[in-house]
């Protein structure tokens, strides 16, 4: 429910705050006064395209704000929405809504806190809904009509279930198409990876073989060399007559006569042994490297050929030999996917046999579900629409959709079909869609009955049905083309509608206006050679004198006031008084 709205240099408009009451609210002024303006702005609030030209001229911004009742059941969900939608969690019971539109640009806050304007909107849709006279078709489009119906079928549990069945189609059927297409992928691809497995199978490649080979590749290729250059270590440490083994070895003896005068030089002997027997040992070592080597041409052509290989692997699956081993590991795993791909598919497509089977039966559940509604809606809306001034005939259409595999194009979250709203409102003439009724004011009475019927109505189709209780509904000159008894009957009607709904009506009648339990004037003043528009609420005799203009435009008197009074003390639920000011 809409608590309060504020709007700033919006149009005509520089500063005007309203407090708007539970149940049924009217807006009344003379034509050109600004109500649409006020309906316009509250549009603006929720999620409606802003135009820059709806700046007042000579500002810089406008800025329209609101706060309504919260839209949620209890503080859990809307703390769970919050969380999702990345707000903070809300504060106390109430939601604050502003924009503001200026320099080309328009911003969303929703309780003081930025906002897209997709939030915004959906949002507003728990919020209330407009129906002004260039808007009314939006309610009559498929969707609009489908879940109007639904809602009058009571079948919330259906539509649910359905959603859910088609969300879970869809899901099992992506999982099908893209288990096939890898499928696809892996049998195009088999012939590949097996040749590439039998490839480097057949290598046989090691971990770190081609750098051992490279190594046993240059010992090979320079043998004689090697061997050169371990004889000539050897002899300059054993063999020769200067080698370092005997000049160790006469060290050695040098040290020991040196001892003999000395003792303080007894450590070093012992370590020049040791010394000694180390290049003993090297040389030794040496020599028997160099008498193991030995030029082999065939081993080295077997090294280079084997090395040719492994360059080969290295080049189409490297650049190293061991991407050339995770490559067949990779193969592998691929080839055994292929292996396992058929079963995985057969199991995918289990599952969306399974989930189509149940969409199938959830929407065809839901399908019976609103033809059985259907007729009961048309016989209710004719009977509701009888006295405001419409001979109606009404009859919903179904635009049967394939349910096999043909028709699986058309499948929604919705079900599997389409329906029209079909209406006639003169006598003789065939049913057509209620988009090509030429009268706004005939579609938006025609609005009102179906509100009624659907949102208002106790009957059998509505069991388990939630009512939209606190939503406020806003409907801008419904009253157009009617007049006396029709009016009265409009009055009475969305005063019944005001006990599901919190309505703001827009009128020129007197006889809607008085069924009211909040009544807000419009009008428009020039002051400072500058046009504006102001909004006050009325009580008492204020509310008693704008009824008596409606009734008999300004020059209304004595006879006009008595009428006015009459109206109010005739409706069964009088309307409230409100004080009020400019």
């Amino acid at each position: 429910m809409l608590v309060n709205l504020q709007i700033e240099n919006y149009a005509l408009i520089d500063r005007v705050a309203l407090e708007l009451g539970p149940g049924f609210n009217v807006l009344t002024g003379e034509t050109g006064s600004g109500k649409s303006i006020i309906v316009d702005a509250l549009g603006l609030l929720l999620g409606e395209r802003a135009e820059a030209a709806a700046v007042r001229a000579g500002t810089a911004l406008a800025k329209v704000g609101g706060t309504f009742t919260q839209p949620f059941a209890h503080a859990k969900e809307a703390a769970a929405w919050a969380e999702a939608h990345g707000l903070s969690e809300p504060e106390g019971d109430e939601v604050l809504l502003r924009r503001e539109v200026g320099g080309g640009r328009s911003r969303a806050f929703v309780d003081h806190q930025p906002a897209t304007l997709g939030l915004l909107r959906e949002l507003a849709r728990r919020l209330g809904e407009i129906h002004s006279q260039h808007e009314v078709l939006a309610a009559f489009t498929p969707a609009a009509q489908l879940a109007l119906l639904d809602r009058f079928a009571g079948a919330e549990a259906e539509t649910a279930a359905t959603a859910a069945a088609h969300g879970a189609w869809r899901a099992a059927r992506e999982r099908l198409e893209a288990d096939e297409a890898e499928q696809r992928r892996r049998l195009q691809q088999a012939d590949l990876w097996r040749f590439q497995a039998q490839e480097i199978d057949a290598a046989r490649p090691r971990a770190g073989e081609d750098t051992a080979l490279e190594q046993e590749r240059q010992r090979l290729a320079n043998a004689e060399k090697i061997a050169a250059l371990a004889h000539g270590a050897y002899d300059r440490l054993y063999e020769a007559e200067e080698a370092a083994a005997a000049q160790l070895k006469a060290a050695l003896r040098q040290v020991q006569e040196w001892e003999r005068f000395d003792a303080g030089v007894a450590a070093l002997a012992p370590r020049l042994e040791a010394v000694r027997a180390e290049v003993a040992d090297l040389a030794q070592e040496i020599r028997g490297r160099a008498e193991g080597l030995e030029a082999s041409p065939g081993r080295l052509a077997e090294v280079e050929d084997r090395l040719a290989l492994l360059d080969r692997l290295r080049r189409k699956y490297g650049p190293t030999l061991e991407d050339v081993l995770r490559q067949r590991e990779e193969v592998q795993r691929e080839l055994e996917g292929v292996e396992n791909s058929e079963a995985e598919t057969a199991a995918a497509q289990m599952a969306a046999q399974r989930a189509e089977s149940e969409y199938r039966k959830r929407a065809g559940e839901l399908s019976r579900r609103r033809r059985a509604a259907a007729a009961e809606l048309a016989r209710r809306l004719e009977a509701e629409v009888s006295d405001l001034a419409m001979t109606l005939r009404f009859a919903v259409e179904f635009e049967p959709q394939e349910p096999g595999e043909a028709g699986r194009e058309a499948w929604s979250a919705s079900g599997w079909e389409r329906v029209r709203f079909l209406a006639s409102t003169n006598p003789g003439e065939p049913l057509q869609p209620v988009a090509a009724i030429a009268s706004g004011g005939e579609l938006s009475r025609l609005l009102l009955g179906l509100h009624l019927v659907v949102e208002a109505g106790a009957g059998p189709m509505r069991t388990g049905a939630a009512a939209a209780r606190g939503r406020t509904l806003v409907l801008d000159e419904i009253d157009a083309g009617i007049g006396g008894r029709a009016g009265e009957a409009v009055g009475r009607k969305l005063q019944r509608l005001a006990r599901h709904y919190q309505v703001l009506c827009v009128t020129h009648l007197a006889s809607i206006a008085s069924f009211a339990d909040h009544h807000i004037q419009v009008e428009k003043e020039t002051a400072g050679g500058r046009t504006r528009t102001q909004a006050m609420t009325l009580a008492g005799e204020a509310r008693v004198a704008e009824l008596a203009r409606m009734l008999a435009g300004e020059e209304s008197g004595a006879e006009a006031l008595r009428h006015a009074r009459a109206l109010l003390a005739a409706r069964r639920t009088p309307a409230k008084a409100h004080s009020g000011s400019r």
